[in-house]
């Protein structure tokens, strides 16, 4: 009679446990692969999808980021991917490709922006190519939900009015930066000085440090002889990577007072990409004055 009621108990709690799996794969996810997408996605989608980054730590370097089983689950139940590219998550395609999730893939760089190997990496320093990728979500989500397309175009309407006032202060502050210098610790805002009217004057020294190797002897002294000499009127620094020559010029940066603008290459977990471009633009806004 035990043995009876364990197997009855058994095949019950199979069932109550294959209802959740079932219930938990149905579940309209989204995912990015970094937390940068998510609010541009997110308003797209409203309250019809759950959108899941990845990635959601600015403590885990994307190009080094290795995932795991439960990555490759959420890759395989949700309902629309949304990478980077430019070789910035290629972690991603492997699992896209292994659960036949290609038709469900947006890549942002090559797909929406049409970039090429070899083009910066860091595109959502651009509001106006997010405003593109935002776009695309709502194509995408209006070909697989077409019922929902109104309230998918509505939202993207309001988004893009939002992206639209940072697009408003970046021509403002162009009236005030166009033709001013920077150096950067990395290419991470190219997009956002270009936008600006601001030159990157070390874009040599500045790969270097992205491809992780030492940059040349003359790369060096030029940028400390521009430092000392504030032949440059600001620079960037990226937070999240440190080395000792970036903490030499960070150094040299602040005994010669040339202003220093530090940057995120990823989302803190507590801001959406509005508010993070906002204030990447007051600090910007701050030299300005």
């Amino acid at each position: 009679m035990r043995k009876k009621l364990f197997i009855a108990g058994a095949l019950l709690l199979m069932l109550v446990l294959g209802g959740c799996a079932q219930k938990k794969s149905a579940d309209n996810i989204i995912t990015t692969t970094v937390n940068t997408y998510k609010e541009p996605v997110q308003s797209v989608v409203g309250n019809k999808y759950k959108v899941e980054s990845i990635i959601k730590s600015v403590n885990v370097d994307p190009h080094s980021f290795s995932p795991s089983n439960n990555n490759a689950k959420q890759i395989a139940d949700s309902k629309l991917i949304v990478s980077n590219g430019l070789g910035y998550d290629d972690w991603v395609n492997k699992m896209v490709t292994a659960n036949s999730q290609n038709k469900n893939l947006i890549d942002f760089a090559s797909d929406v922006l049409h970039k090429k190997n070899g083009d910066n990496e860091h595109i959502w320093f651009g509001v106006s190519n997010v405003q593109k990728l935002s776009y695309a979500v709502f194509q995408h989500m209006s070909k697989i939900d077409p019922k929902d397309k109104v309230y998918y175009a509505k939202n993207y309407q309001r988004y893009n009015q939002k992206l639209e006032k940072l697009i408003v202060r970046e021509s403002k502050l162009k009236q005030k930066l166009n033709g001013k210098k920077a150096y950067v610790t990395e290419p991470l805002p190219y997009y956002l000085l270009n936008d600006l009217g601001v030159t990157i004057d070390n874009a040599h020294f500045a790969k270097a440090v992205e491809e992780d190797t030492d940059p040349s002897i003359s790369d060096v002294k030029n940028m400390e002889d521009g430092l000392k000499n504030h032949k440059v009127d600001f620079l960037v620094v990226n937070k999240q990577v440190t080395s000792g020559i970036i903490t030499k010029m960070t150094s040299l940066a602040k005994e010669n007072n040339v202003p220093i603008i530090y940057f995120t290459e990823t989302l803190p977990s507590n801001l959406g990409y509005y508010q993070w471009m906002n204030d990447n633009l007051n600090q910007i806004e701050n030299i300005a004055k």
